[in-house]
């Protein structure tokens, strides 16, 4: 009789936790979202202002073969715009720039202005520093022999970002350039470089 009374029970007690209903189970934890970090991403523009040094050379031929060279330095002022693509730390993109100079003059050269079309790639060292490279074409105007003759060639150069908030940084650029005259005749050549110090905006 009692081994009848404990089954039975053990059997009423299993029944009515089966009928009991369905077990709240504790809501899963929403999913852990890491963004990633996107600090130079997109369009940007800005202004900057600096030095600028050249050493334009002029190859005039007839009888006698000689050289005149051209020493100036000044100040450049000028702007920028371009864009950044931005995989993980790796940051590249294109950017024109337009640098005006101020007093590099001799008695019969003038540095006027400066375009340079570009490409840049760099590494963003966390979320507020991009160091970059950069390399393209150039063209200026130059007042050489009493007219307006333009140059060109190629530009190189480096330089650093600092990002002050979300969309002000400001930076330091170094952009050494080997232009020339055409037509080059009498041949006129030489580096044009500048030393900038930028600040702009990220949209």
């Amino acid at each position: 009789m009692m081994r009848f009374s404990l089954t039975t029970l053990a059997l009423l007690t299993s029944t009515g936790a089966a009928f009991a209903g369905p077990y709240d189970a504790p809501a899963a934890p929403p999913p852990v979202i890491i963004a990633e970090e996107r600090g130079f991403d997109g369009f940007y523009a800005g202004l900057e202002y600096g030095l600028v040094d050249s050493e334009f050379s002029a190859t005039l031929a007839g009888a006698n073969v000689f050289t005149v060279r051209y020493p100036q330095e000044g100040d450049a002022w000028g702007g920028f715009a371009g864009y950044n693509f931005q995989n993980g730390g790796f940051v590249y993109g294109g950017e024109v720039r337009m640098l005006h100079f101020i007093d590099a003059d001799t008695i019969s050269t003038r540095l006027e202005d400066v375009i340079d079309l570009r490409a840049r790639a760099g590494y963003a060292l966390g979320d507020d520093v991009l160091v970059y490279a950069a390399a393209g074409y150039s063209t200026g105007n130059y007042w050489f022999a009493g007219v307006d003759t333009t140059v060109s060639g190629l530009n190189f150069g480096a330089g650093a970002e600092f990002n002050v908030t979300d969309r002000l940084f400001v930076g330091f650029d170094y952009t050494s350039r080997e232009l020339e005259m055409d037509p080059a005749v009498p041949r006129l050549e030489g580096p044009l470089n500048t030393a900038t110090l930028r600040v702009g905006f990220r949209f």
